[in-house]
Formats: structure tokens, sequence, C-alpha cells
């Protein structure tokens, strides 16, 4: 079988009634992306919209009459709702096979692998961790986590007392737990990172030694080593927060930053942590501190 994808470029105000025509119409699925080229790393607010132009993929039965629904959307809506569209026709393929193609296992500093359930165990004797993509950001694969993962490879974690801020997936609460960490307190303040953190830890057996929660519902201690892969904004706002989460000595690993943002960051905590110079990677970079 094959399918339709239908491109529409419309803006902000229009975006969700498109959406819901579409719908009525008949669409499988609709997809709403920013249409600029250039990705926005921020949080949004009701005052500050993040993108204005907005690019809906719709996804329609092969046989569906695209002559009349593309007059139907003009006459519905107007020109001015739509800037431009493009028509694409997809053969059917294996999409799970496709899908699972994209992830392979991630060695790093051939100590720890992350690796999808689907494929083979690494024949080494090393650390595994067992991952597959979901909705709580953390595979290994970009930039910010890997810095984190490197990290934790190349210092001593043996007995420590371990805050995983953020901890979307799980994935580096498990990894210092992998290293030898005491315990593990993986926060984050989304439900489904937390739903999803809490099955891929048990999944890989490893739950006794990690609490995930609310940070509202637990009480923290003072870490040994304090990580948080979020964005330029919360770590800022979090600076009072981490500095009563650790004691002098302790380890601080920030990452989530754009390269341009890490100096502004560094000299944020550079009142409650002597900081190192940033870690560069692909324009995205780390940060390591330790409390004064």
């Amino acid at each position: 079988m094959s399918w339709l994808q239908l491109e529409l470029e419309t803006n902000q105000t229009y975006a969700e009634e498109l959406s819901v025509f579409l719908e009525e119409f008949g669409a499988i699925s609709i997809c709403l992306t920013a249409s600029s080229d250039e990705p926005i790393f921020d949080e949004g607010t009701e005052d500050n919209i993040l993108w204005h132009k907005t690019k809906l993929t719709v996804l329609l039965n092969s046989k569906c009459d695209i002559d009349s629904l593309l007059f139907q959307l003009h006459q519905h809506f107007g020109g001015d709702a739509i800037y431009c569209h493009k028509i694409e026709f997809l053969k059917d393929k294996d999409w799970v096979r496709e899908f699972k193609s994209k992830y392979q296992p991630i060695f790093f500093s051939n100590k720890i692998c992350i690796s999808p359930s689907w494929c083979k165990p690494s024949e080494n004797e090393i650390l595994t961790i067992i991952l597959d993509p979901g909705l709580a950001f953390g595979t290994g694969i970009h930039p910010t986590t890997s810095l984190c993962i490197e990290w934790f490879c190349q210092n001593n974690i043996d007995n420590k007392i371990v805050i995983d801020y953020g901890c979307g997936s799980g994935i580096l609460a498990m990894v210092a737990v992998k290293f030898g960490a005491k315990k593990v307190f993986a926060i984050d303040i989304d439900e489904q990172a937390l739903k999803t953190a809490r099955e891929n830890i048990a999944k890989n057996k490893l739950d006794e030694k990690i609490l995930v929660d609310h940070p509202k519902n637990v009480i923290i201690p003072k870490a040994d080593i304090l990580v948080a892969n979020i964005l330029q904004n919360p770590l800022k706002k979090l600076l009072k927060e981490f500095s009563s989460l650790t004691k002098s000595g302790s380890h601080i690993i920030l990452s989530g930053l754009l390269a341009e943002q890490a100096e502004q960051c560094s000299a944020a905590y550079e009142a409650h942590f002597n900081m190192d110079k940033p870690v560069l990677r692909e324009n995205w970079t780390s940060l390591h501190g330790v409390r004064l």
C-alpha cells in the first residue's frame, strides 16, 4: 500500500483549525513542526511563541482526492492561511525495521554500552544498559547526553550519592549505578519522563539503587555528584537549589547548553563552584565544577 504525504506551511493562528479540518477530511496522521530550518532551544510560554510559521505534515490514503482537498482548503481558509504546499507519494515499507535500523548499540570509552533491546548483547565483557528510544529524552546519541556519560567513564563514581536532575529516560542514573554509585536520585518534573525512567530502570533491574520521583515528593540528601542535562534557563534558575543539594567538594555536571551559552552559565555558577573550562561537541557543551 502507498501513501500520500501533504506538507502545508501556515501560521500559528491557523495551525490548530487546519488540523481539525484535515482530520475530518480523513487524514491518517498530522505532525506540526516549526517550518524554519533554524531550531529553537528554549522554553515556550503563552507570551513567548517559539515559532510563528508552522509546517503541517499530513499523511493521507493514496486514493485521496488531493485536488478536491486543496480546493476546499483554499475555499475555507483563503490564500492567507496557507503559504505553500508540497505533495509526495510514499511507498509502503517495513516501518518497524526502518525505525530499528536507525538505532544501534553505542559504546563509551570501551567501558559501557547503551543498546536497544532488539540488538544482540556485546560479546565483550562490558557494562551494558538496555534502552529503547521513547518519549523521554536520553538515548546516548545526543552530544549533551554522551558528554555526561563520558564524564562518568573518566571519574570515580564508586560508592557515591548521585542526583540526576531532569532524568528524562533515566539513562544517566543507570550509568551512575553501573559505575558503582551507592544511591541515585533520578528527579524530573515531567510525569511521562518519570514513568519512562521507572520502566527503563526496572527493565535493567537497577530499581533497588535508583529512586525516581518528582522533586516535591522526596527529601533529597546532599550529593557527591549532581548531573543536570537540561536547558540553559532551568540551569540558571536552579543554581540556588543545586547549591543546597551539594556540599564542599561535590562535583556538578551541567549539560544541555549550546556553545554560546556556556560562558554565561559558568559565570553564574562560579559564586558556589570552581568551574572548569567547557567541553565542546557539535556546538553543544557541558560544564564541570567542584563545590566550594
